[in-house]
């Protein structure tokens, strides 16, 4: 029995051996490493739980964004990078709340910096249009009915031809003409003019007239802006003497050399005798003859002759620019508008369709605009003012000299349709542009025009400057035209008698008198009509005497064209300055 009890004992305390030796067995051992796939799994389920955090995160500081401030424009953030993700958070303590604040300031600042560049290019590219189409409008907004528009004739119409390669240009040959030489011509052929047109007027013959008028007027500007002149002279000839080249080969060598020798220094009727004749054999170049032609006759004053020759290139070839072009220009100078606005016409589609030179097509669209309005189509002639306008503005730039010609023209019309307020301001923007050009002849005409509106506006003072500078350009010429200097005086004294300054007004028509008397002669009309102005200023200012010889004078100037006029069976009197 006691072994029995010693047995148990002894197996009791066993057990609870083992059992202390097992719990100190187990307090030893390191941590047990998880698998991969249980590291895998580990990982994946905290990134879920973190990424549902942040997304909690955000739509709450998205929905307080809202609820904060629903006016704030949105701005496109940039993306973010993966190592700019992985930022501790410990890092973004290093940055205190002012230095934050600071940063997305400049921030802002950058993004408004560009948005406003982005703004301005886009108002440059986008508004500038606009703006000037709208100056334009504004001034171009003719008050006049409009007339039906004229069916244009079938003679008048372009006619097409076979199309001819372009040939090689050849070696122009120098043209040796003396500026003394053409100077002393011009002289020659405004004599020739003034006598045909007194015979025409005599005769009744309003169409000579018309013609030997426009003749005057250009002999008379190529005198005054001599240089220019010469050029063009020399330019044309140059060309002439390229196209002899060109047509040597079908030329007999006599008439070459004849031709040749009058294109180089001579008259040049020989040279468009020649170009004639290759028109009559109907030559692969018969249009070329019939331009070359026509220029030369053009630059002779000869504007018949140059018209028929100008009109037989448009016919020959309808396509070729520089023929519409000229033969444009000189048909509206004979008044000849339904012919002029039909090759303007074409003109302005050849160009379109070609898509060559921009500036060509607004400059054709300018004068196409101006002969469209001269028959009657002003509607027209707005739209294409426009896009003529906005094109050279964007081209050439809103002071260049063609600018100028397109306000000039504006006003013309304007004042030609009764709309006298609406023409000073084309007058005037006109005028600022060609105030930085030196010695062009749009200069004089647009002071002119702009002081005889003043004065039809009854606004002389201001008109007196213009005036003053108008005189002041016309005797800055080599050959100021005489006629229209004396015209100028004349009208300066006048604006200076409406507003009382009787010293100033007699003191001008002095001078209007002395041109007048060395141009016309002392016993013309003309004259006796300056001295009667003289007369009255005198008499304004308590001068009797010499008031009633100016009046004494006058009147015996006028006895005697009288019974000449009477004599030569007349009826009218030239009192024209």
């Amino acid at each position: 029995m006691n072994n029995s009890i010693i047995l148990a004992l002894a197996a009791v305390a066993l057990v609870f051996l083992l059992l202390l030796l097992k719990k100190s067995s187990a307090r030893k051992l390191p941590p047990v490493e998880p698998s991969e796939e249980e590291a895998a799994l580990q990982q994946e389920e905290e990134t879920s739980e973190a990424d549902l955090e942040a997304e909690a995160e955000t739509e709450i500081s998205e929905e307080e964004d809202e609820e904060a401030g629903e006016a704030a424009p949105e701005e496109d953030a940039e993306p973010v990078s993966d190592e700019e993700a992985e930022v501790d958070d410990s890092d973004s303590e290093l940055i205190s709340d002012e230095e934050l604040q600071d940063q997305e300031e400049a921030e802002a600042g950058d993004t408004e910096v560009v948005a406003e560049v982005d703004q301005e290019e886009a108002e440059l590219e986008l508004d500038e249009e606009p703006a000037l189409d709208a100056e334009i409008s504004e001034e171009i907004d003719f008050e006049a009915e409009e007339e039906p528009a004229e069916e244009l004739p079938e003679e008048a119409a372009v006619e097409e031809v076979v199309e001819v390669e372009d040939e090689p240009a050849p070696e122009e040959l120098s043209v040796a003409l003396p500026v003394e030489t053409f100077e002393q011509r011009l002289f020659t052929r405004k004599e020739e003019r003034l006598a045909a047109l007194t015979e025409a007027i005599d005769n009744n013959d309003e169409s000579t007239r018309e013609r030997l008028q426009a003749e005057l007027v250009a002999i008379t500007e190529g005198l005054s802006f001599l240089d220019q002149s010469h050029e063009q002279e020399t330019a044309c000839r140059n060309s002439a003497s390229g196209a002899l080249e060109l047509l040597k080969d079908e030329l007999d060598s006599s008439a070459y050399e004849e031709a040749r020798e009058s294109v180089l220094s001579g008259e040049t009727q020989k040279a468009e005798e020649v170009f004639d004749t290759v028109v009559e054999k109907g030559s692969v170049h018969a249009a070329l003859a019939a331009f070359q032609s026509g220029r030369l006759a053009e630059c002779r004053t000869d504007f018949t002759k140059a018209m028929d020759s100008l009109e037989k290139a448009v016919e020959f070839d309808g396509k070729n620019p520089d023929y519409l072009r000229s033969a444009a220009l000189l048909a509206r100078k004979l008044y000849h508008h339904t012919k002029a606005l039909n090759w303007f016409t074409a003109l302005e589609k050849v160009l379109d369709d070609q898509g060559g030179d921009a500036v060509d097509l607004a400059l054709a669209r300018r004068e196409l605009a101006y002969t469209s309005a001269l028959v009657g189509r002003h509607k027209e002639a707005g739209t294409l003012y426009k896009k003529s306008m906005v094109s050279l503005s964007k081209l050439r730039g809103q002071d260049d000299p063609e600018m100028a010609v397109c306000w000039l023209q504006i006003g013309k019309l304007q004042e030609a349709l009764g709309q006298y307020d609406k023409a000073e301001d084309p007058y005037k923007k006109a005028l600022a542009i060609m105030d930085k050009v030196e010695g062009n002849s749009v200069t004089g005409e647009i002071l002119s025009k702009l002081a005889g509106l003043y004065m039809e506006l009854e606004r002389e003072q201001e008109a007196i400057p213009l005036f003053e500078r108008l005189c002041a350009f016309k005797e800055e010429s080599p050959n100021p035209d005489k006629a229209t200097l004396a015209m100028a005086y004349s009208d300066l004294a006048e604006a200076y008698r409406v507003t009382g300054k009787y010293p100033e007004s007699e003191q001008n028509y002095l001078k209007s008198l002395a041109i007048t008397e060395d141009l016309r002669g002392k016993d013309h009309a003309a004259v006796g009509s300056v001295l009667q102005e003289l007369a009255q200023l005198c008499e304004r200012q308590g001068k009797k005497e010499e008031a009633e010889a100016h009046r004494e004078r006058a009147a015996a100037i006028f006895q005697k064209v009288m019974e000449e006029q009477e004599a030569a069976g007349q009826e009218s009197v030239d009192f024209k300055l």
